[in-house]
């Protein structure tokens, strides 16, 4: 796990007000959450199952032909997630999973997918800054060539693992996603693409042990939807 403290105040504050002042914000409300983001991003407008949130992202994709070289698409996007059902309720974990699908045309063409999920608090500091922790995730085995290909990565991050922190009713979910395409010959190509994201987290109740985890349920319709592009 990465556990970061270093960004101050000051810091987050400034980032906050320049993404509010450029973003078109739309809140979407989850079985105990609130998910409020921009939907004038590459992931789109969000679907809400539980206590997750589902992308179906339409122009995701890098593309790369002949003697592009590497072509790179990549996106930021900041969701503010808020406990809506009382005090008596926590946010505890967060887990990302997505997929999509490529194409390699000659043994020169590749291509890759990386991304990264972090989590900052609005409410909770660990010493005298705000309660961070970030994973990244590459995806490896990207090496068909001459067929449509999927390719699935995700992270999970659990606040426990975070020296003071644990849980916490009010956090920014960023999601960062980066996708590359190289192609250095004439007459090959490069493609990738992101079809699908889902977000989904875990919510106790406070004090008791016991999970209320919907992610389950919104993997399962993720599943479906992955399904249903393959058409």
């Amino acid at each position: 796990m990465q556990h970061r403290s270093i960004k101050p105040l000051a810091i987050l504050a400034a980032t906050a007000l320049c993404w509010s002042s450029h973003a078109t914000a739309i809140t979407q409300l989850g079985t105990d959450v609130s998910f409020t983001y921009d939907e004038n991003t590459l992931f789109g407008t969000g679907m809400v199952v539980g206590n997750s949130i589902l992308f179906l992202p339409t122009d995701f994709k890098a593309t790369s032909n002949n003697t592009d070289g590497a072509v790179t698409t990549s996106e930021t996007l900041n969701i503010t997630v808020d406990v809506t059902s009382g005090g008596g309720y926590e946010i505890t974990n967060f887990q990302l999973a997505e997929f999509g699908d490529y194409t390699l045309s000659g043994t020169s063409s590749s291509v890759t997918a990386s991304g990264r999920l972090q989590v900052s608090s609005n409410t909770s500091t660990c010493g005298i800054f705000p309660c961070v922790d970030s994973e990244i995730f590459n995806v490896g085995g990207l090496s068909t060539v001459g067929a449509t290909t999927e390719w699935t990565g995700g992270v999970g991050i659990d606040l426990v693992d975070t020296a003071g922190w644990g849980s916490d009713s009010s956090v920014v979910a960023q999601i960062q996603n980066n996708l590359s395409a190289t192609s250095t010959v004439f007459g090959e190509s490069a493609m990738i693409q992101k079809k699908g994201e889902g977000v989904g987290l875990i919510v106790n109740p406070i004090p008791v042990p016991a999970a209320v985890w919907l992610f389950g349920s919104a993997l399962g319709v993720l599943g479906w939807m992955r399904r249903k592009t393959r058409h």
